[in-house]
């Protein structure tokens, strides 16, 4: 009987076990949250879209990281993965590099589950191969929520040291933390950087060319619309570390990946001037951005994947939409979607067009009259960042808001 008992409780744990199962990914990736913190050198620089350190776990091997001119080893990167994870195995990727000789070839990772400057064990020392990917399965589990990846040596070039990707595959042993509404200023490499957010809706500006921004988060990342002088208009988007001290990403000008933007938090107190004017707003970001230019996105707009119902965490940015219609009751607005460029052109025209009627019907169930609107597809024809990485994916699955005068 008790073995008849157990042999039932086994079949009815099993299901919950197989749900708890978790698919491996890699920890270090961008797209998972994870943070460049530090980096020995680079041969771009903030505003290089090539060679750049952030590029060693953007999600693709075509852009790397490469040394600048003569070579001197070794070389260190420091990660902040988003949470603590499992990982079981190591990937170098050299496939792209320019020229033979340059690929990255001794390398040693450690890791640590305490804090960022360690204690470290090393968890790999070897060799990787030249112009082609390397993959490392890790003796055992080794639990990390901070990486350091030192290149130790080249496979002969005296001018550079090159590696395109670096990725950690494992499985999440925590979900990290939650963001929490905060403000705060960080130094950046686009000078000081003054945040404040509330609730998925953040809002700043920076001492750079008069720069401002607005946008929203999404779990462990910002994606925001930025405007200097000019004007100049991009698009970018950050991951942040769960403690909110240090974030790091990539930023868009005309659809095309320009450079980086990484940022570490100053003490309490530290502002930069414009950081006044927008505390005391009396305003939400689309409001302003509609009063101001005539257009907005909608960042903090979520549809469940692969269709067009409107997930409930889209209440706040709908609803400053629908405060300035009631504002502004002659306005006529055009609500365009777009998608990224998986799937077939006609099914991500399909896909936006219908997104944008979403947004028709939500406005018009809260008692604004439809006949103001015009719902537009454009799929995947109009990106504002590159296709080729999952975060430029994200960024071009959106839904803007444009006056019809």
């Amino acid at each position: 009987m008790r073995s008849r008992i157990l042999a039932i409780f086994v079949i009815l744990l099993f299901p919950v076990m197989a749900a708890r199962a978790q698919k491996p990914v890699n920890a270090a990736g961008f797209d998972q949250g994870a943070v460049l913190l530090s980096y020995t050198q680079e041969f771009g620089d903030r505003s290089a879209a090539e060679w750049i350190a952030l590029e060693l776990i953007d999600g693709s091997p075509l852009l790397g990281w490469s040394s600048k001119k003569t070579v001197s080893f070794p070389y260190e990167f420091l990660f902040e993965l988003h949470g603590t994870y499992s990982l079981s195995e190591l990937v170098f990727d050299t496939t792209h590099v320019d020229q033979a000789g340059r690929s990255a070839r001794g390398v040693r990772v450690l890791a640590s589950t305490a804090r960022e400057d360690g204690p470290f064990s090393t968890i790999f020392e070897g060799e990787i191969a030249d112009l082609d990917e390397t993959r490392v399965p890790l003796p055992g589990p080794v639990e990390a929520r901070f990486l350091k990846l030192q290149i130790l040596g080249n496979w002969g070039s005296a001018d550079y040291v090159e590696l395109m990707e670096f990725q950690a595959i494992g499985t999440a042993l925590d979900a990290g933390v939650a963001l929490t509404p905060y403000q705060g200023t960080y130094q950046t490499n686009w000078d000081k950087f003054f945040i404040t957010s509330s609730g998925e809706e953040i809002s700043g500006c920076y001492d750079h060319d008069e720069g401002t921004f607005s946008g929203a988060r999404d779990g462990r990342f910002m994606s925001i619309e930025w405007r200097e002088t000019g004007p100049q208009i991009g698009k970018a988007v950050m991951a942040v570390t769960p403690d909110r001290r240090y974030f790091a990403g990539f930023w868009y000008e005309q659809g095309t990946l320009r450079g980086t933007w990484m940022g570490s938090l100053l003490p309490s107190g530290v502002t930069p001037k414009c950081a006044s004017a927008l505390v005391n707003a009396s305003s939400s970001r689309v409001e302003q951005s509609l009063d101001r230019d005539g257009r907005a996105v909608l960042y903090g707009l979520y549809f469940d994947v692969d269709s067009a119902n409107i997930r409930p965490d889209s209440a706040l940015v709908l609803s400053q939409l629908q405060n300035w219609l009631l504002a502004n009751p002659s306005a006529r607005l055009a609500i365009e979607g777009h998608t990224d460029s998986d799937g077939t052109d006609a099914y991500n025209q399909g896909l936006s067009q219908a997104r944008a009627l979403s947004v028709v019907n939500w406005l018009a169930a809260q008692g604004i009259a439809a006949g103001g609107f015009s719902a537009v597809g454009f799929g995947e024809s109009r990106p504002v960042a590159g296709n080729g990485t999952p975060q430029g994916k994200a960024l071009n699955r959106r839904v803007e808001v444009r006056v019809i005068k």
